[in-house]
């Protein structure tokens, strides 16, 4: 490293250059350290610790800066260990002297502790951006397939019918609740640290009310310890990331399964399948088995995190640079397998003939027949016990229920009459529920069309 080494006798060796240096990962930071450097200066401006002249002069060179780097023409230097100094430096090249005034009532702390909470909050913006598309792939899907009736799952065995539409909006809602806890992200990541300096704040007139107002940010710190040492938001964030992608993980096993020839509900495009190396006949989900196997990448990313946090004394420390490459990670991560389970979901097919046979599987239906006889007003548990002792008989005589007469049903409760028999069509089976939330054909539909407005809407 070849700055701040006035006070040393020594340079700092190669090998500890190399190792103590950012710049891998600052590289992601560079916009969001010129757009904070742009509202420090401004705010050193306006409170008279810079001219009117040296803040525009100063500020004009940041966004020099900032176009040359969206042109791909500024790469950091490892000598200059970080985005920080790498930005001053370029800055001093470009304007001079002003550019020594900068960093002013500033310290690498705080403005660190920037960079990451703006490329946090830009990577929430972004990945509700990419939430959307992919629940309006779900949503599409759902109502183009609304008429699709395959088995529902618990412990993976069949358990009753369901429309394939309830299915998706089931990964709809939990990507609803991933949106959430991202804009519930937001609100405690966008808080300036600006003005902690190192960790005592300063005896220079600034004021970080302003600054956080420049950078449209709606809070400043409240302790200049706490704000350089706070990396909750990155912890927080990873988590959340975290949820999300396990949520995507649990579509894909879904999708995988569904898409193998014992299953055969779906159809991949041959657009997000793969071939063998040796078998011809092979078309392998390898997209969809990529996002499955992120989420434990990711998953690492918060252990990692949380394992360094958890042994460090209060005030700034060194340490908080691995904080940087976990989310740095974890958002082109997430970012990918959002877009690529999209692009999956619109490309999908539905097989309707080969659901409908599965979900015509007569066991299915025996929740059906309790509740047809809980209707007749047989107290449930006693239906229940009914059923069972149907099914066992079914069971034993090797017949499927819906083969077995009428008259085998009424041994068992005098309460079946012949429309029973109707049940075992797993439409009527889907037409039959009514309760809120349900898999019931009229909720299903209605819910198929709003969202699918809802996602034309935001088109």
């Amino acid at each position: 490293m070849q700055v701040l080494r006035k006070a040393f006798t020594q340079q700092l060796d190669q090998s500890v250059t190399a190792f103590v240096n950012s710049v891998d990962a600052d590289s992601a930071l560079i916009a969001c350290d010129i757009q904070g450097s742009i509202a420090h200066a401004t705010m050193l401006a306006k409170q008279g610790l810079l001219t009117e002249a040296q803040g525009k002069h100063i500020v004009s060179g940041l966004m020099q800066i900032m176009d040359e780097y969206e042109a791909g023409q500024f790469i950091l230097n490892p000598v200059f260990e970080d985005v920080h100094m790498n930005v001053e430096k370029r800055l001093e090249q470009i304007i001079g002297e002003d550019a020594l005034r900068l960093h002013t009532a500033r310290s690498r702390n705080d403005q660190v502790a920037l960079d990451l909470r703006l490329f946090v909050l830009g990577q929430i913006a972004l990945h509700k951006v990419q939430i959307d598309l992919l629940k309006t792939a779900l949503a599409k899907c759902a109502l183009a397939n609304i008429d699709a009736v395959m088995p529902g799952y618990t412990h993976l065995q069949r358990a009753q019918p369901v429309h394939f539409a309830h299915a998706l909006h089931a990964f709809m809602e939990m990507l609803e609740r991933d949106a959430d806890r991202f804009d519930d992200l937001a609100k405690r990541t966008a808080v300036s640290p600006l003005g902690a300096g190192a960790q005592a704040g300063s005896g220079l007139p600034i004021d970080p009310k302003l600054t956080a107002d420049l950078l449209g940010l709606p809070a400043c710190f409240a302790n200049s310890i706490d704000a350089v040492c706070d990396r909750d938001f990155v912890a927080e964030y990873l988590f959340v990331a975290t949820m999300c992608s396990v949520h995507l993980s649990q579509m894909a096993e879904s999708f995988i399964i569904w898409a193998t020839r014992e299953f055969g509900f779906v159809t991949f495009s041959d657009a997000v399948t793969t071939a063998s190396s040796l078998m011809p006949q092979k078309k392998n989900p390898d997209p969809v088995e990529i996002v499955r196997g992120k989420a434990g990448g990711i998953l690492g990313e918060l252990v990692n995190v949380l394992a360094t946090l958890k042994g460090l004394p209060l005030g700034y420390n060194r340490d908080l640079q691995e904080t940087k490459p976990p989310a740095i990670k974890v958002s082109k991560e997430l970012g990918g397998s959002l877009t690529v389970m999209a692009v999956i979901v619109d490309s999908m097919t539905v097989n309707a003939e080969v659901t409908h046979k599965a979900a015509s599987d007569p066991d299915m239906i025996t929740t059906d027949l309790v509740e047809y006889l809980v209707n007749k007003g047989v107290p449930f548990r006693q239906a229940h016990e009914e059923v069972s002792a149907l099914v066992g008989f079914a069971r034993e005589t090797n017949i499927p229920l819906s083969s077995l007469p009428l008259s085998d049903f009424q041994k068992f409760s005098k309460h079946f009459e012949s429309d029973c028999l109707a049940l075992f069509d797993p439409k009527v089976s889907v037409l039959a529920k009514i309760s809120p939330g349900s898999t019931g054909s009229a909720l299903v539909k209605a819910k198929a069309e709003a969202a699918a407005a809802e996602a034309g809407g935001k088109d």
